[in-house]
This record gives structure tokens, C-alpha cells and sequence, in this order.
């Protein structure tokens, strides 16, 4: 019953809840808050410098990709079929900058680890910028990155995802897909380079919360990077 639960909480698209209040503390540092805050992937604070600030800002259900200077910018929700837009996006446009700044709520995990690898493959380097979010699914993406940055005031989070239950296919099936989605994941981290501990942070968590992880835990998982020194 344990690798039912743990396979179906790894795997899967985020859970999306109905509208509500704000999530109070998002950004607030750990000493004014539990590292654990509600999840919200459709909305999120508009000013990171007021925690609980009841203006919100709409995250887009799909990912909108656009190059900005030095950076190319991944914003939005990871909806299926994300990662060939991904790709579509930088045979058309060809950008210069090597570096992708993320942020993105979290979605379908299959379209992450896919962006993942993409990132990886042209050698690009990943950041998640003050004010902005990686949540969920999001970390798969940022986890490509050759070097991967947190600005400060930027937040990265885990959780559960939830797969949901497959009326179609007998149990031991749906089973037994779980567990490949699930392994799935796993050689990801490895081949990224990133300890698989941080799964455990994903799984203790449920997916109507998000797990804010703290910049000493982004790198003793290996999620970060050193900084690069000129």
C-alpha cells in the first residue's frame, strides 16, 4: 500500500483549487512563517514585498516563452504539450541569451521533465529571479539548468502531485503505471545531478500546500549550484 501512496504522489498533474483568499506568506522568510503555505497555481501575490498583499496576479494556464535581453523568460502554468511549444519556440526564434529565468506555478510533470532535458540539451543555464516562483513541477524545469540560481526574494517550492484515479485500467495496472512515472522522475534527478532527498520533501507534503525550500536545502540537495566565479 506504501509504494501505492508514494508512487501517485510523485506523478501526475497539480491539483488546482477552486479561487479563494490569498495565500498569506508566500514570500514571508522562514522566521515569519512554516516553511509549508497554501498553494495556489492560477493566482499569486502581485507584490512579493508585502506577504498576504490582497493584490494578485493572474499565472497564465499555459506557459508563455519570450526572450528578454539576457534571459530567456518561461512564465505561466505547464500545461501537456508545453514542451513541443518549448521547442517549436526556439527553432523559431533562435535566442541569443543562454540563460532561462523561471516563473511558473507548477503543472504537467511529463512537460517538465521534458523542458528539463531540452534546457540541458542547448547547454542553458536556469534561474529563478526575485519576485518569482518555481513551484511544483517547476523545479524538474529548473533542475536542466548546467548552473541553476536562486535570486534572493525568489521561491522555489515541492509538493505532492496528484495523478488522479484511472477508472478505465484494472487497479494493478493503474499500479504499475504509477511506479514507471515514478522511476521516471527519479532518473531525471540522477541525470540532472540533483539528490533524490528531495523527493521526500515532495511526498510529506499534500498537494493543497507547497513546500517552500530554504536556500541551505536548495544546496544541500544540489538543486542549486555553486556560484560561478569570473
Amino acid at each position: 500500500m506504501s509504494q501505492v501512496l508514494m508512487a501517485g504522489a510523485i506523478v501526475g498533474l497539480d491539483v488546482v483549487r477552486a479561487p479563494g483568499a490569498a495565500a498569506p506568506g508566500l514570500y514571508a522568510p522562514p522566521a515569519e512563517g512554516p516553511s509549508v503555505r497554501p498553494y495556489r497555481p492560477n493566482l499569486r501575490p502581485s507584490d512579493p514585498a508585502r506577504p498576504g498583499a490582497p493584490a494578485m496576479r493572474q499565472m497564465p494556464q499555459t506557459l508563455e516563452f519570450a526572450e528578454d535581453e539576457d534571459r530567456i523568460q518561461i512564465i505561466g502554468q505547464i500545461a501537456p504539450g508545453d514542451a513541443d511549444r518549448f521547442v517549436a519556440w526556439l527553432d523559431r526564434v533562435r535566442p541569443q541569451a543562454r540563460l532561462v529565468a523561471l516563473d511558473s506555478s507548477g503543472g504537467s510533470v511529463a512537460d517538465a521533465l521534458a523542458i528539463g532535458r531540452t534546457i540541458r540539451g542547448a547547454g542553458y543555464a536556469t534561474r529563478v529571479a526575485d519576485g518569482a516562483v518555481c513551484l511544483s513541477a517547476c523545479p524538474y524545469i529548473f533542475a536542466g539548468g548546467l548552473d541553476r540560481q536562486v535570486e534572493q526574494g525568489g521561491v522555489i517550492g515541492v509538493h505532492q502531485h496528484y495523478f488522479g484515479q484511472n477508472t478505465v485500467l484494472p487497479a494493478f495496472m493503474a499500479v504499475g503505471d504509477l511506479q514507471r512515472a515514478q522511476a521516471g522522475v527519479m532518473e531525471f534527478l540522477v541525470e540532472m545531478g540533483v539528490d533524490l532527498r528531495l523527493m521526500t520533501h515532495a511526498l510529506r507534503t499534500p498537494p493543497s500546500d507547497i513546500n517552500i525550500l530554504s536556500s541551505e536545502l536548495m544546496t544541500e540537495l544540489s538543486l542549486t549550484t555553486p556560484p560561478e566565479r569570473n
